[in-house]
């Protein structure tokens, strides 16, 4: 039936979201911890027989955005596992580390994904900027995460489980919320809240102040998208949507950060929006003119930065290249640079960088000093290394 259809869509966009949205196990090495979850994961896909069903009508739908899945067998797999979410939340743990280079007669760990983690595996120091005077979990600051269960959000999420945190989800789209398996759940290592119509948009500074509740510290990963959804095909090739949510629905969080004490601010922005400032050759370049043409969407940003800037919050804006749900060592090692640096050009050291990376570069900001009132612009450098975690943010505040 067509009801049964949108379930089984929305169970394989869910179970087709990158591998490094899973959790870890912290019991078992690597290979053991796999096997053991790729077996609990054929029993469930056996007992509820839709995993293989799912994967085969899968064959004919095509996704507006992500990779496909690497097989059928990864896909059910994955499927599968997906249905045990809830009881696998529980052990979430740092990813392990599976892999070392040498940078400069250092070793540096990277975990499953590629990415750099700290020498002892965690996925960053917990220590640095003063969170004094916050309402603290385990001594770390809670997290409002705005956007949560976007691509981006969804990883910024499970990456700040395994750090332990206590983090408020916001979301508007209660499939969206159901896909991804978000409840709230209290353990002694993480906490999770679940805030509903949390709303990015215009006038709704009010309504967000009280969402934030005691949360010290803000990830805006919020913005408007202009991709076909199935579940909301009204939003697609809506030019207004950049001015409601990257502008406007950013100055109201904004706002409401400022009236409950916020801490710290953190925004993921995006390459050129600073365009009209760096010349013609910049403005009038396709890659500007091309992206900006969706409801200016870059003007929008860049005027959204500026008032972050301007509001007295330490804040961190991060300025990705396009991003894509490719693994870090598929492409490349991350590279942080200054502002206005990336013009999307093939000189550029590179044009395109996992959303894994930009969830980690989101965690390390909130303690890291060197991040605070900075913009950094990153990108994935092919056939690169990643920068080792003790010269992040070096590139960017070349410019500061």
């Amino acid at each position: 039936s067509s009801v049964l259809c949108k379930i089984r869509f929305q169970i394989v966009l869910s179970s087709l979201a990158h591998k490094s949205a899973m959790p870890t196990f912290a019991s078992g090495p690597p290979r053991r911890r796999y096997r053991s979850r790729a077996s609990a994961a054929a029993v469930v896909a056996a007992l509820l027989g839709v995993a293989f069903s799912c994967v085969r009508w899968s064959s004919s739908v095509t996704f507006v955005e992500g990779p496909a899945p690497q097989s059928r067998r990864d896909a059910a797999l994955m499927l599968a596992s997906g249905s045990l979410a809830s009881v696998a939340v529980g052990a979430v743990a740092p990813m392990m580390p599976l892999a070392v280079w040498a940078e400069e007669g250092v070793k540096q760990k990277l975990d499953r994904s590629g990415r750099a983690v700290m020498p002892d595996g965690s996925l960053a120091l917990w220590e640095g900027k003063s969170y004094e005077g916050a309402a603290l979990f385990n001594g770390k600051p809670k997290i409002f995460v705005a956007g949560s269960t976007g691509e981006l959000g969804r990883r910024v999420v499970l990456d700040l489980l395994r750090g332990g945190f206590s983090i408020y989800c916001g979301y508007r789209d209660a499939g969206k919320k159901a896909e991804m398996q978000y409840e709230n759940r209290r353990t002694e290592k993480y906490e999770q809240t679940i805030v509903p119509d949390n709303l990015i948009e215009t006038g709704r500074a009010k309504e967000l102040a009280e969402q934030l509740a005691d949360a010290s510290v803000v990830i805006d990963v919020a913005g408007a998208m202009n991709t076909f959804d199935v579940f909301r095909p009204q939003l697609f090739n809506d030019d207004t949507l950049p001015e409601r949510v990257d502008l406007n629905g950013t100055k109201a969080l904004i706002d409401a950060a400022k009236a409950r004490g916020v801490k710290k601010f953190i925004y993921v922005s995006a390459i050129l929006t600073n365009g009209r400032a760096l010349g013609a050759e910049v403005s009038a370049s396709n890659e500007f003119v091309n992206w900006n043409k969706y409801g200016n969407v870059l003007d929008c940003k860049h005027e959204a930065e500026e008032y972050l800037k301007a509001s007295g919050l330490d804040y961190t804006i991060i300025r990705p290249v396009p991003m894509d749900n490719t693994l870090p060592k598929d492409l490349g090692g991350i590279s942080f640079q200054k502002a206005d640096s990336l013009r999307s050009k093939n000189s550029d050291p590179g044009n395109k960088i996992s959303r894994d990376d930009v969830s980690l570069a989101l965690l390390d900001a909130i303690f890291n000093p060197k991040a605070s009132n900075l913009v950094a612009e990153l990108t994935d450098v092919p056939r690169q290394t990643p920068t080792g975690r003790a010269q992040w943010w070096d590139g960017a505040l070349a410019s500061a």
